[in-house]
């Protein structure tokens, strides 16, 4: 008997996982049944008939009842009957139960083999789709992401492809070209240079995103976050008459962490220093080095003043503590500005060309 309206491979994963269940209890019948919404025992598969499986239910659900166990409506229970006619039984779970509070296993043989055999029918239930595992959704839902991502690397590949052009038709004309002529090609060409470097950190970002999936972790260009929150602050800032200029850039640094909550952290920061100037006309500069094993990040604001103690200050010192194993410290002087100093430890380092001429 097996479980109606199951798949083929996981009805005989069932049936195998009974059958050996059912050897351990010196070949006594072993079975599933599934709780209803009335509280009454479903058969559900076994290693006898259908109708075996029927007749013993009431026995069944009174040893689910005495296990002292909840039992709510869809919760799955395995059972075997034992030498003296009464029943054993064990929940079917997806996950290891605790050991013995003293450490000293009391359980008897067959209470084991059930327990092990619900083990085995809850995670076999979880990778054949009875409950997707979190690890098959956080792959979907990185699979549903692509798209998104192939519009973003394409955006910054047209803008190169365009400056690109543009230069080469003038490049083409001019004979020779003008100063002012000259500016702009130049210009177009770091255009273009920027917007190759992006779609590239944009395919490492895919890169490391497919890693995380699969290793439950990876890292992120802490370069690149860095650079997305500059960009996306700098309108805001503009509103209240501050600029926020990047004055020195590292080379690509992969540090291990979530990308999104960095980003989260180094954009309140961004806000924090820029409210910080309280209207008046003033600039956040944003530095990012290398110092050995470390990855420094400074926000200086001259004529700032940003207290230590603020909501957002004491949100990012979390996110960074937490979640990188870094620091934050905030160095206030009145009239004279701050500077936020965030270290990340970046155990590995990717580097790129640091000759990069459109950065300059």
């Amino acid at each position: 008997m097996t479980e109606p309206g199951a798949s083929e491979q996981q009805s005989r994963w069932t049936v195998e996982v009974l059958r050996r269940a059912g050897a351990a209890l010196n070949g006594r019948m072993v079975g599933v049944w599934v709780v209803e919404d009335s509280g009454d025992l479903r058969p559900l598969a076994s290693n006898g008939t259908e109708a075996q499986a029927r007749e013993v239910t009431p026995e069944v659900k009174v040893a689910v009842a005495h296990l002292n166990m909840p039992a709510p409506p869809g919760s799955r229970w395995v059972a075997g009957r034992l030498a003296d006619a009464q029943w054993c039984v064990a929940p079917v779970r997806d996950r290891v139960p605790d050991p013995p509070p003293i450490e000293r296993e009391r359980r008897s043989r067959e209470r084991l083999a059930l327990e092990l055999a619900g083990l085995c029918l809850g995670l076999s239930a979880r990778v054949m789709g009875n409950g997707a595992p979190a690890d098959l959704d956080l792959f979907e839902r990185f699979l549903e992401q692509l798209g998104s991502f192939a519009q973003d690397i394409g955006a910054p590949l047209a803008v190169a492809r365009t400056a690109v052009v543009r230069s080469g038709a003038a490049l083409s004309e001019a004979e020779p070209p003008d100063e002012a002529g000259r500016r702009r090609l130049i210009e177009d060409l770091r255009s273009a240079g920027r917007a190759l470097e992006q779609a590239v950190s944009l395919v490492r970002t895919v890169h490391d995103r497919a890693r995380a999936v699969l290793e439950h972790g990876g890292e992120f260009d802490v370069v690149q976050v860095v650079w997305s929150c500059v960009d996306a602050e700098r309108p805001q800032a503009a509103l209240r008459g501050a600029s926020i200029e990047l004055k020195t850039l590292a080379y690509v640094v992969s540090v291990p962490g979530d990308a999104d909550s960095l980003r989260l952290a180094v954009a309140a920061l961004l806000r924090v220093s820029v409210r910080g100037l309280q209207g008046r006309v003033g600039t956040v500069t944003v530095s990012l080095e290398n110092v050995g094993p470390v990855v420094r990040l400074v926000l200086g604001t001259p004529g700032a003043d940003v207290a230590d103690g603020q909501s957002a200050v004491a949100d990012a010192r979390r996110v960074i503590e937490t979640g990188f194993g870094g620091t934050l410290t905030v160095a206030s002087v009145p009239g004279e500005g701050t500077t936020i100093t965030v270290s990340l430890p970046a155990p590995t380092h990717r580097f790129r060309d640091p000759a990069l001429w459109w950065e300059r």
